[in-house]
Formats: structure tokens, C-alpha cells, sequence
């Protein structure tokens, strides 16, 4: 028997004992009825254990479905977490870039300043040196003033710092 749900029931052929029958050929006892009525019955039984075969399939495909409509659902919720978290950790990554170029100009800022201040004493060690001036912190301290002055003029004007020689500052110290 096929298991095709989509098949048509095709019932037995009943047989009716007919009074132009034969004698010979007909069934004095009415077993012929019976008989009939058991085959139905018999093959009413095959077609319901048929149809409970395709309910039962049925069902299991139904609980599939289910199965793969919650895991479907679960994929979405854990997609939905995966984007929220991706979208934080661009955000984050956004200012922790804006963060890190804010301090690298200020360390940039910060280093020529040192570059300035560097030169400007190494300026004042050279003049000293060929000078052979006694070192007193207060006058010290102007002459540092006067040629860190001097130093961020000529760095505006785009004169590097390191092209600015110790004669150049000579006549800002006497």
C-alpha cells in the first residue's frame, strides 16, 4: 500500500446478491453480505491507519517547523545582540581615535616646546661659554626669557629652530 496522502479512497466493489443470479451462484446463508461488509470495514481500517499515518507525519513536520521557527528566532535575537555590541565598539573605537589624535598633537605640541627650550639653552650654554660670563640665576632667567622670545619669533617666521646660532642672540644679552 502506498503512503501517499494525496491518493484517492477507492472502495471495494460491493457484491448484492441479485434475484437474477443463478441458484448455483447465490448465497443462500447471506455470508455474501457480510463479507462485503467486512471488506469495507477491513478497508475502512487500512484507509484510517493511512490517514493517522499522514496526521501523524504531519505532526512531526508541524513540530519541525517549530523547532526551526525557535532556532530562527534565537539566530535573530543573538544577530540583533552581535550589532548592538558592534555598533558600542565602533562608537568606542570613534573616540578612542579622536582621543588619540587629541593627544598626539598635544605630545607633538608638547615636544616642540621641549625642542624650543632645549635650543634656547643650549643657545645661552654657548653664549656663556664664549662669553665668559659669571652665571647669576637672576639675570640667568632674563636672558632666557629675552631668547626664548627671540627663538618663537624666528620660528614664526619659518627660520627652524636649529638654524638660530649663538650670534644671533649675542646682542639680546648685552
Amino acid at each position: 500500500m502506498k503512503n501517499d496522502l494525496g491518493v484517492a479512497t477507492v472502495w471495494p466493489v460491493v457484491r448484492m446478491p441479485d434475484a437474477e443470479e443463478p441458484a448455483e451462484h447465490r448465497d443462500e446463508s447471506g455470508d455474501g453480505v457480510w463479507q462485503n461488509t467486512i471488506a469495507a470495514a477491513d478497508h475502512a481500517l487500512e484507509e484510517a491507519s493511512r490517514i493517522q499515518r499522514g496526521v501523524q507525519q504531519n505532526l512531526k513536520l508541524m513540530q519541525e517547523v517549530r523547532g526551526l521557527r525557535e532556532e530562527l528566532r534565537r539566530a535573530h535575537t543573538e544577530i540583533d545582540r552581535y550589532r548592538g555590541m558592534h555598533a558600542r565598539v565602533v562608537v568606542s573605537m570613534r573616540q578612542l581615535e579622536e582621543d588619540h589624535g587629541a593627544e598626539i598633537a598635544r605630545l607633538q605640541a608638547d615636544n616642540e616646546m621641549l625642542l624650543v627650550r632645549h635650543r634656547v639653552y643650549k643657545l645661552l650654554a654657548e653664549h656663556y661659554a664664549t662669553a665668559a660670563l659669571r652665571f647669576d640665576p637672576a639675570v640667568f632667567a632674563e636672558h632666557r626669557d629675552r631668547v626664548l622670545e627671540h627663538v618663537l619669533f624666528q620660528r614664526r617666521k619659518g627660520v627652524p629652530v636649529t638654524q638660530i646660532a649663538a650670534a644671533e642672540i649675542a646682542f639680546l644679552l648685552f
